[in-house]
């Protein structure tokens, strides 16, 4: 059965930390202490931010790698973990959008 929620995707380059971790590593553990156990995380071969700098992976350089934590929630645990990064103020590009999800089949 579908339900409806959003799809919330977090990006920031491999080398921005806050605190003592990355900041992608950061929302995984923020989204596990809210009991969000679904996570896809993305590893990007580039890309670029609002003032133009190009992220990219190199054969010799992989902190400026592009990394997307991307999750499928219902509305209210969407907006508990934006409004936990928010208070905790993660420097990172947040998207969040209607979605309809669900799992189909049967193991």
């Amino acid at each position: 059965m579908m339900q409806a929620g959003y799809e919330v995707i977090f990006m920031a380059p491999q080398s921005r930390f806050h605190g003592q971790k990355r900041v992608t590593d950061w929302i995984v553990d923020k989204a596990k202490e809210l009991g969000i156990k679904r996570v896809t995380k993305r590893l990007d071969a580039e890309g670029s931010g609002a003032g133009g700098h190009l992220h990219s992976w190199h054969f010799f350089e992989l902190a400026d790698q592009p990394v997307e934590v991307m999750f499928v929630l219902e509305a209210d645990l969407a907006d508990r973990l934006i409004d936990a990064v928010t208070a905790e103020g993660v420097h990172v590009f947040c998207v969040r959008k209607p979605v309809d999800f669900g799992e189909l089949g049967r193991d």
